[in-house]
This record gives C-alpha cells, sequence and structure tokens, in this order.
C-alpha cells in the first residue's frame, strides 16, 4: 500500500477549478454527447485495471454512461478530492482503509447510502468504516513472508529477532503503510499485550524495534523485492500485504505467507462516495455492482484476494489464498487497526522509525 504519485494515464485532462490542478482520465467507452458521465478514481494497481477492463465497460453499456477514471494511490487520491472540492467532478473515489477517517474529517466524503446500495447488507460489519463512510471490497492479509522451501512457518513474531537470522531479514520501506504494522508487532512482543492493545502504547515498542536492526537484510521499496527470498538471498520478510505475495505462489514461486500466534493485520481496498457527488445515483450503482457477488468473486480469483461480501464458494485453488469467509480470518488472527487514531501520529513515528534503522 504505498502512498505514491497518481498515474498519468492517456487523453483528457480535466482542470480542477481555480486549483488548476490537472488530472487525466481514461473514457473506457463512447456513448452519445448527451450521455451522463461518471467520474471515479481507482487504483493504480492490477486491481485498478481489472475493474477498468472488466467492470466498467459493462456498468457503462447497462447505464448507458461513460465513466471516466483517474488512477491512484489512497493520498493522490485524496488530494484530487480537496483539488475539486469547490468545483464537484468526482462521484466515487477508491482509498484504503486507513485514508477513510482522514477523508470523513475533511468534510470530502459522504455516508453510503444503503437504500441505493442494496449490497451493503451482503458485507461483513468489519468491513464497513466510520460508521458507513466507506465499504471495503478487496481484502488482503498482512504478515511476513517465508520460503516454505528452506524455512518453517513462523510460530512467533519473536522469532525475526533470533541472531540466527543475522542480515537475513527483508524490512518493508516507512513509506509503505506496513511500516506501522512493524512497530505495533514490537509493542505486542514488548508488553504482551494483543496486536489490537499493543497500537495505542507503541511508546513501548521502540527499544525491542531496535533490536531487529542487526538481522536486517535490506529495507526494500520495490513488490519485485519479495523474490529475494523466493530466490534464496533473504530469509523471511515483512511485513507485507499477501497480495504482493500470493501472485507469486500461484505461479509457483516458493513463496508463502506466515501467520505468528500474536496475530496478523488486514489491508483493505476501499470505495467511498464523494461529498457532493454530480452523479450520486451512478456512484452507488458502481458501489453496488463491485460488491455484487459475481463480481466480487471474479476480483477475488484474479488477484487473489477476499472479497468483502458474504455467500460466495471458491474452488480449492483460490479459497487457500484468501481470508474468508470471515470465520477464517477471524482464526487467523487478521484485525484492522485503528487508522483514525494511528494516522494523526504516523507522521513522528516514521522520523523515528527511518532513525532506529538509518542512524
Amino acid at each position: 500500500m504505498e502512498i505514491g504519485p497518481m498515474k498519468l494515464t492517456r487523453r483528457t485532462l480535466i482542470k480542477a477549478g481555480a486549483s488548476a490542478v490537472a488530472f487525466p482520465t481514461i473514457i473506457s467507452r463512447s456513448w452519445a454527447q448527451d450521455a451522463k458521465q461518471l467520474h471515479v478514481g481507482v487504483y493504480n494497481s492490477a486491481l485498478g485495471k481489472l475493474i477498468q477492463k472488466e467492470v466498467i465497460p459493462k456498468f457503462e453499456a447497462e447505464f448507458k454512461c461513460r465513466v471516466f477514471t483517474i488512477e491512484g494511490a489512497t493520498l493522490s487520491n485524496i488530494a484530487a478530492l480537496r483539488a475539486t472540492r469547490d468545483t464537484p467532478r468526482f462521484s466515487m473515489m477508491m482509498m484504503d482503509d486507513v485514508g477513510i477517517p482522514q477523508a470523513k474529517q475533511e468534510g470530502l466524503i459522504d455516508k453510503l447510502d444503503a437504500s441505493k446500495i442494496p449490497n451493503l447488507a451482503k458485507v461483513y460489519p468489519r468491513y464497513l468504516f466510520e460508521e458507513d463512510y466507506g465499504v471495503g471490497f478487496s481484502i488482503s492479509s498482512a504478515a511476513m513472508f517465508i520460503n516454505p522451501q528452506v524455512t518453517k512457518p513462523l510460530e512467533s513474531y519473536e522469532q525475526i529477532f533470533e541472531a540466527k537470522y543475522r542480515k537475513q531479514i527483508l524490512l518493508n520501506t516507512p513509506k509503505n503503510t506496513q511500516s506501522v504494522l512493524m512497530l505495533i508487532v514490537a509493542t505486542a512482543l514488548t508488553t504482551g499485550k494483543p496486536l489490537k492493545e499493543a497500537q495505542y502504547l507503541v511508546d513501548s515498542g521502540w527499544d525491542k524495534l531496535a533490536t531487529l536492526k542487526p538481522n536486517v537484510l535490506t529495507i526494500y521499496d520495490s513488490e519485485a523485492q519479495v523474490l529475494q527470498v523466493a530466490q534464496g538471498q533473504a530469509t523471511i520478510g515483512g511485513i507485507e500485504y499477501s497480495k504482493a505475495i500470493y501472485p507469486h505462489t500461484a505461479k509457483g514461486m516458493p513463496l508463502d505467507m506466515t501467520f505468528p500466534k500474536e496475530g496478523a493485520f488486514t489491508g483493505i481496498n476501499s470505495m467511498t462516495l464523494v461529498k457532493n457527488a454530480p452523479e450520486p445515483e451512478l456512484a452507488c450503482a458502481l458501489i453496488n455492482r463491485i460488491l455484487e457477488p459475481s463480481v466480487a468473486k471474479m476480483l477475488s480469483e484474479q488477484t487473489l484476494s477476499a472479497p468483502s461480501v458474504g455467500g460466495i464458494d471458491f474452488k480449492p485453488e483460490t479459497a487457500k489464498f484468501l481470508a474468508y469467509p470471515d470465520t477464517k480470518a477471524a482464526d487467523l488472527g487478521l484485525f484492522t487497526p485503528d487508522w483514525k487514531f494511528i494516522v494523526p501520529r504516523r507522521g513522528p513515528w516514521l522520523e523515528r522509525y527511518n532513525q532506529v534503522f538509518t542512524s
């Protein structure tokens, strides 16, 4: 979940009112000049491209509209909403669960209308955020990863601090949200508290985190670098999202997630309804379409991330990768961090995190 810049795509540039900020769009299909236009933000990732290719064209055909998309990461999508606040352009915006409290606090998004999004009733409650101001639709687990051909699954996060792993661990960059999760782990090990409680006590975890430094081979900032574990250049990596690991596993690479007894985290791709959306009805319809079980199943099969709606059956070769159904997520000890608490503190935390591993 790297917080990166909005990706330039192709065709039209939209001027965002007085802000003079330009946003790239993709016109996925042409209709009559008087067709309604829906502007949405999607992820600059395989998931976003899959939605553009497999979901949006059929949606356009059914609703006789033109859907324009921008591609971005969470913070760039939020920035797009800020820039167009006075001249609303977007109607639906995708962002990770980490961004929803911030977007709500700034008045950039609106509450989802269950009467217009009937598939909300099928969503597991843990994936509805900030009193229904956002809904998750693609869920990854977040933990350590290993080469199962040479390393046994970790029983405890405590093992990664052992001297035998000196210069053998890949540590996720502080630029990514996952780095905060490692701090929570260090705090849990120090305090003996569950991860869910440790997130509020991180001042107790810094000394423990510092003891990991001798074991860190490198701090990686590219998904491709996870292959160092498969290639034997490193032994353990993380904390990483399963969506970055399991597609390699499915292709036969010796990589697998490992879930220690202390539990693990979730990484949740979500959707929001923009405040003062120009086309709220269409936006709700698109959110509903993405939550439709048949669409959710397709997205999960292609990305190996779990859906948020219940009642979907998967073939064993897909099911083994998914934290699904909700009971399986509970069995893995997955929990969603309290981003409303963490985000305002994340800047100072990451400054200190950098000092720990670069000094």
